[in-house]
């Protein structure tokens, strides 16, 4: 399996609601607030390398909340 955490920028105001939606995500490990660069950090998991960033494309950032993601894939 590969991982990979995703740092999320969301619109103002909305940074509850897409923690909520993203833990509701089954790729998703986990899903936390922080305060530093991002509005959010997510752990991600699929099969592969290509598999997350499908997710991340498909799944993460069509979320009506989402602006923006970066991702960063776990090596070991």
């Amino acid at each position: 399996m590969s991982r990979a955490y995703v740092k999320i920028w969301v619109y103002p105001g909305k940074e509850k609601e897409s923690v909520r939606d993203l833990r509701k995500l089954k790729y998703v490990l986990s899903a936390d607030l922080t305060a530093g660069e991002q509005d959010l950090i997510a752990l991600v998991q699929g099969k592969s390398y290509e598999d997350i960033l499908q997710i991340v494309v498909k799944h993460i950032r069509t979320l009506k909340s989402v602006r923006n993601t970066v991702s960063n894939l776990i090596l070991e």
